[in-house]
């Protein structure tokens, strides 16, 4: 296809590059003037550059300086000075002193409307993005006097896996270009943020990959627009901002397209610069994936693998588009991009697209497959796939039918009206949405070090095979999760929600730390509600001393039979134990506790003995005195889901409710994998102080699949 531009070989990106840039960069400073017409500029705190209209990107350490004084700042470029305010900073603090901890971004909103640039962020997912020359750009005092600067290096790899860029030495970076932009002069774009410099003749520098600013915080709530979801909003505003620059005729500057088509990394790209441009103001007024697992699925199925790096997984459709360059050259590349176009104008929607802007872009995807002159039977292709997905749509549509259901508490009071609450989500929950879309945190002590822990995050594929998100070793103590964790869960849960269906935490833990309340931990994004009141939490041993209770019987209990040949020889008894609770209905039944009289546990012989419809329940093994191994001999008696509390009853203390919310809440649940997100929404009930739900404070639930092994803890996981 062709590109346009001279792409001659005395072309210097850094000149064609460089006017485009300065005139996004921004000093930051204290609020009040800038360019004082009497006196001299105050100095600066650092540097910062718009990416969209009226967004300023920056370091957190930059616009948390003033932090004592609020969250207002001083912006000045093109010889004035703006207010603005620091809408998101992460972190906000660095009471620990030296280098801020990653991501250290920023994002400041302009509070007056004054006329600027917009630089060009990369929509691609990479780790270091290039091996040749990048450009920073900033200011600095000099003999006095604030003066912009910039100047060039390389990028010599990454430090750590949180997205910070190790810079080369061929340029000083002097103070003051912190949170200027960081430009990949081949491809023309702003792929990082300056972060710090370093002295005593080491390397350069650090910088912050613009791939983290998809940690901005995913909406708590339902995305009903744009403006709830600020990563959206601020992309979407950014690629409107040059799709609308490239169509302006009457711009009389030099635009972000015209510059990229002057490099020569754009000759060889199946979209020239301008289509690339067009197309992301498309997408750009479309609203945004469903969920970044949505996301993922689609862009898997047209690249042919899915996403796997420990970097932020892509959450809008610019990320989506970026995943899908260099795969392939020539006709096949842009086969591929024309198809995600029709895929993104068909897609689900959190909320209603604006008429004609699904038409628009599908239209869009035609136009340019005609114009390239691809092959007639793909042209048709790409026209029949576009009309099948969109009947498929119509068709889901109108066959949703939203139903309620009684919460899991409403049996607990015999004659009471039952409360009603949401659906789970659009499908049931099943044995295998539990098993396969799940994250795992592994929480290792370590023996030689009392107190110390070893932790890993994973998201399961949906083959079952599980991707390190990251890990950490040696952090002491875990009453509330640290920094780096809480990040990794974040991560993992949003590569995995649906709207209405979060997707469920399976905590792996030593038998002695069974009863450790992950589920009170806060997690963003709602931090201000417990873990177990906003999705799934279930616990799992990982230290069972055999894979099948030793003495179990094949063929254990009346029902095995019904679950026909797959329970037959290829099966262990747990196994078949496991899927005979995930027909249902399930039977609780009170192990330890009888009329409010502890009652010591069956035997391991007995409880091989159980019908597999049977769900133990432990009502006192949390009591002083208690039985410490009783929950170990139940899952040595073959059992995998088990129901108990873990706080002790105490002296004065009443097992009758209890007993009613628990055997109510199994009955309710009917199935095994059911029971998860009953207990989940009886969480949820105990925080907003349903008197009915008082009976579940502490209560633990013990789903432990056999059929999907944890992993070793020296057991290599797929590498990112």
């Amino acid at each position: 296809m062709s590109t346009g531009g001279a792409h001659g070989a005395d072309v210097d990106p850094f000149e064609t590059l460089a006017p485009l840039i300065a005139a996004a960069t921004v000093r930051i400073h204290a609020p009040g003037p800038g360019y004082a017409p009497d006196g001299p500029a105050p100095r600066p705190w650092g540097s910062g550059f718009f990416i969209a209209p009226n967004w300023v990107l920056t370091c957190a350490h930059v616009a948390m300086r003033g932090r004592g004084g609020g969250r207002e700042v001083g912006l000045s470029f093109g010889g004035r000075t703006v207010p603005g305010v620091v809408e998101w900073a992460q972190p906000e603090t660095n009471p620990a002193g030296g280098l801020w901890p990653a991501p250290d971004l920023a994002l400041i909103r302009m509070l007056e409307p004054a006329p600027h640039g917009c630089v060009w962020l990369s929509e691609r997912t990479a780790k270091v993005f290039t091996r040749k020359e990048v450009a920073f750009f900033g200011c600095t005092e000099e003999d006095g006097e604030i003066e912009d600067i910039s100047g060039r290096c390389t990028i010599r790899g990454e430090l750590g896996t949180d997205g910070r860029l190790k810079l080369g030495n061929e340029d000083e970076i002097p103070e003051g270009c912190s949170g200027g932009p960081l430009v990949d002069l081949d491809r023309g774009e702003v792929i990082g943020v300056l972060k710090a410099r370093r002295g005593n003749g080491r390397d350069g520098g650090l910088a912050i990959s613009v791939v983290q600013l998809r940690r901005l915080p995913s909406p708590a709530g339902p995305v009903l627009d744009e403006r709830h979801d600020l990563y959206q909003r601020v992309m979407h505003a950014h690629d409107r901002y040059h799709a609308d620059q490239h169509r302006n005729d009457h711009v009389g500057r030099a635009t972000w397209t015209d510059g990229l088509s002057e490099l020569r990394a754009t000759a060889s790209r199946a979209l020239t610069p301008g289509q690339r441009v067009e197309l992301l103001g498309l997408i750009a007024e479309l609203p945004p994936p469903v969920s970044a697992r949505s996301l993922d699925e689609l862009v898997t199925g047209l690249r042919g693998q899915s996403y796997e790096g420990r970097l932020p997984a892509p959450r809008g459709w610019r990320d989506g588009l970026g995943l899908l360059y260099d795969l392939r050259q020539g006709r096949n590349e842009l086969e591929a991009l024309l198809r995600y176009a029709v895929h993104v104008a068909t897609a689900d929607r959190p909320y209603p697209a604006t008429p004609g802007t699904e038409r628009a872009l599908g239209d869009w995807a035609a136009r340019a497959a005609a114009d390239a002159e691809l092959p007639r039977a793909f042209r048709n292709a790409l026209s029949g796939e576009r009309a099948a997905r969109l009947r498929l749509r119509r068709d889901a549509a109108s066959a949703e039918v939203t139903h309620s259901r009684p919460s899991p508490h409403a049996f607990d009071t015999p004659g009471a009206r039952p409360r009603e609450v949401a659906a789970v989500g659009r499908a049931p929950v099943t044995s295998e949405t539990v098993a396969r879309s799940h994250t795992l945190l592994e929480i290792i002590p370590r023996g030689w070090e009392r107190g110390s822990y070893d932790w890993r995050v994973c998201v399961a594929r949906p083959s079952g095979e599980l991707v390190s998100v990251d890990e950490d070793f040696g952090i002491r103590g875990l009453d509330a999760p640290p920094e780096r964790l809480r990040a990794a869960l974040a991560e993992s849960f949003r590569r995995g929600d649906e709207p209405s269906r979060p997707v469920t935490l399976q905590v792996a833990l030593p038998y002695a730390l069974l009863g450790f309340p992950v589920d009170q931990w806060r997690v963003p994004p709602l931090e201000d509600r417990p873990l177990g009141s906003v999705r799934p939490v279930v616990v799992r041993c990982a230290d069972r001393e055999s894979a099948d209770p030793v003495g179990m019987d094949r063929g254990v209990g009346p029902y095995e039979a019904e679950v026909g040949g797959e329970a037959g020889e290829a099966s262990t008894p747990r196994q078949s134990r496991w899927k005979r609770a995930h027909v249902g209905p399930m039977r609780p039944f009170v192990l330890d506790c009888d009329g409010g009289r502890p009652e010591p546990v069956p035997t391991v012989t007995e409880l091989l003995a159980w019908d597999s419809f049977l769900l133990p329940v432990l009502c006192r093994s949390a009591d002083p005195g208690a039985d410490p191994g009783a929950l170990r001999q139940v899952m040595d008696g073959g059992h995998d889901v088990v129901l108990w509390r873990r706080e002790p009853v105490g002296r004065d203390g009443v097992c009758a409710d209890f007993h009613r919310g628990a055997t109510g809440t199994v009955a309710h649940a009917g199935q095994a994998d059911r029971l998860p997100s009953t207990v989940w929404h009886l969480r949820a009930d105990l925080e907003d102080g349903v008197p009915e739900a008082y009976w579940a404070e502490g209560v633990a639930l013990l789903y432990d699949d056999p059929t999907r092994p944890l992993p070793g803890t020296d057991q290599p996981l797929e590498a990112p």
